[in-house]
C-alpha cells in the first residue's frame, strides 16, 4: 500500500450529509401521509388481479368426464375410461397458432373448442390456468395476454374507487401483462369484509371490462389483530437484533466500537426507512426482511473494518490513532468495494427481472447496499475516532488531576509538520537535575 486515503478529514461533511438524508427522509415520510403499510401490517384484502381477452372456450359433450389443464407451454386434456386414463398433450411449441392448437383440440373425441380471438394470434399468448376444469360442469374459459397495454393504472384506480372509495392499486410485473395488485382495507365493522370486497373488486372490474376478461390469480386477506401482532413482533425482534449485535461486538471488540457499529446500522436503517416512506414503498414482510439483510451486510463490512483497525493499533503504536483508522480503511476498500459492487449486480437483476415484492425487495436492498458501504467508512469509524479521542482526553484529564500538569520542554529550531507538538520529560529525569543542583 502506497497511499494512505485522509477518510476521517471528511467525518464532519459526512456526518452533515447523513444527518441531512435522515431529516429529509423524515420530512419525505410525513409529507406523503407516513408509511404505505401493505397488507402484512394494515388489515383488508390482497387481490391481483389481471385483466386479458378471452382467446378460446373448450367444452365437452359425450359420457365421460374429461379434465382440461393449461400449463405454461400446452394443454392437456384428461380423460377417465374404463379401460384407464387417457392423456392428450397439445403442445404451444408445436402447434404455434390458435388456429394449430383448435384442431389438434378438436380431434379429441367429444371435445370442442370455439375460438373468440383471430386465429393466427401467436398460441405463446395463451394463459395458464394452473388449475383442472372439468368439463362436464361446464366449458372451459382460456385468456390470452393483450397486444398492448390498454387500461393504465389511473383508470384502474378510477374504476375500483367508485366502488370501494380509498383504494390501493399498482401493477405486477409487466405493463403489457395487465396484471394489477389491489389492496383494500378493512374498516373493521364488517364480519364478511374478505368475501364481500372479494365479489366487489370483481363486480366492478366485470362490469367495466366484461367478466370473462377479468382473471383472480391471487387473493389473500389479513385480520386486523394479525396484523398488529405482527407490526409489533417485526419492530421488537428488529430491536432485539440490534440489542444483540451490540452485545456481540462489545464482547469481540471493547464497548467504544459496539456504540460505533451500532450507530452505523441505526444510520442505515434511518435512511433506508426514510428512502421507502418518501417514496411510498409498501412495506411488507419482504421489505422487512431487506432491512434485516442490510443491517447483516452493513455490520459485515464495519466488522472488517475494525477488525483491521484492532490490528494495526498493536502494529502502529507510535501512530495517531486517526491515521490507524485511515491505513485500516484504506487496506479494506478494495474487499469493501468488490463486495459491494457484486452484491449489487445481484440485486439490480432481481430489480430488472423481478415483480411484485420481489422487486420492492430488490430495489430496498440496492439502496441498503449503498448506505451500508457508505456508513462503514465514513459514520462507524469516525464516530469510534471520537469516542476514542473523547475517551483519551478524560483519561489526561483524570492524570493531570492526579498527578499534576507535566513540564514541556521548549523546541528550539524551525518548526515543521514531523515536529512533536509537544515534547514531555519524564519525571525521574526532572528529579535527577533537581537533585544536581543541591549538590
Amino acid at each position: 500500500m502506497n497511499k494512505v486515503i485522509g477518510f476521517t478529514k471528511l467525518r464532519f461533511l459526512f456526518l452533515t450529509v447523513s444527518l441531512i438524508a435522515i431529516a429529509a427522509g423524515i420530512v419525505g415520510t410525513i409529507s406523503r401521509g407516513g408509511f404505505d403499510l401493505g397488507i402484512d401490517f394494515n388489515a383488508g384484502l390482497s387481490q391481483r388481479v389481471q385483466i386479458a381477452p378471452l382467446g378460446f372456450s373448450i367444452s365437452y359433450e359425450g359420457e365421460e368426464s374429461p379434465v382440461v389443464n393449461v400449463i405454461n407451454d400446452g394443454i392437456t386434456v384428461e380423460t377417465r375410461t374404463e379401460t384407464g386414463v387417457v392423456r392428450n398433450r397439445i403442445s404451444f411449441e408445436e402447434y404455434t397458432t390458435l388456429r394449430a392448437v383448435a384442431s389438434a383440440v378438436s380431434e379429441i373425441p367429444g371435445v370442442s373448442i370455439e375460438l373468440k380471438v383471430e386465429g393466427l394470434t401467436p398460441s405463446s399468448r395463451i394463459i395458464s390456468l394452473n388449475h383442472p376444469v372439468n368439463l362436464v360442469e361446464g366449458p372451459a374459459l382460456v385468456n390470452i395476454l393483450p397486444e398492448n397495454a390498454g387500461i393504465s393504472l389511473d383508470e384502474m384506480r378510477t374504476v375500483l374507487s367508485n366502488k370501494f372509495g380509498d383504494v390501493q392499486v399498482q401493477t405486477v410485473g409487466r405493463t403489457e401483462n395487465q396484471e394489477f395488485m389491489i389492496q383494500v382495507e378493512d374498516p373493521g365493522d364488517d364480519k364478511d369484509f374478505a368475501v364481500n370486497a372479494e365479489d366487489g373488486i370483481v363486480a366492478a372490474l366485470s362490469a367495466s371490462y366484461g367478466a370473462e376478461q377479468v382473471l383472480v390469480r391471487q387473493s389473500d386477506f389479513v385480520g386486523p389483530k394479525f396484523s398488529a401482532n405482527l407490526g409489533q413482533q417485526s419492530f421488537l425482534l428488529t430491536l432485539l437484533a440490534l440489542g444483540l449485535i451490540l452485545v456481540y461486538v462489545w464482547i469481540r471488540f471493547k464497548l467504544a466500537y459496539a456504540v460505533s457499529a451500532i450507530s452505523a446500522l441505526f444510520h442505515d436503517v434511518l435512511i433506508m426507512l426514510g428512502f421507502i416512506g418518501t417514496f411510498q414503498m409498501e412495506v411488507s414482510t419482504a421489505t422487512i426482511a431487506a432491512v434485516l439483510t442490510i443491517i447483516g451486510y452493513s455490520l459485515n463490512d464495519t466488522i472488517v473494518i475494525f477488525d483491521r483497525v484492532r490490528e494495526n493499533t498493536g502494529l502502529m503504536s507510535d501512530s495517531r490513532f486517526r491515521d490507524v483508522i485511515d491505513t485500516s480503511i484504506t487496506q479494506s476498500l478494495s474487499r469493501t468495494l468488490i463486495t459491494s459492487l457484486t452484491t449489487l449486480l445481484a440485486a439490480v437483476s432481481l430489480y430488472v427481472f423481478g415483480s411484485g415484492s420481489i422487486k420492492d425487495f430488490a430495489l430496498a436492498l440496492i439502496v441498503g447496499v449503498v448506505v451500508g458501504t457508505y456508513s462503514s467508512i465514513f459514520v462507524a469509524s469516525p464516530i469510534l475516532l471520537g469516542w476514542t479521542n473523547a475517551t483519551n482526553a478524560r483519561r489526561k484529564k483524570k492524570d493531570a488531576q492526579k498527578y499534576g500538569v507535566k513540564k514541556e520542554a521548549k523546541i528550539e529550531g524551525p518548526v515543521t509538520e514531523e515536529t512533536p507538538k509537544k515534547i514531555e520529560i519524564p519525571k525521574v529525569e526532572r528529579r535527577l537535575k533537581g537533585k544536581r543542583k543541591k549538590k
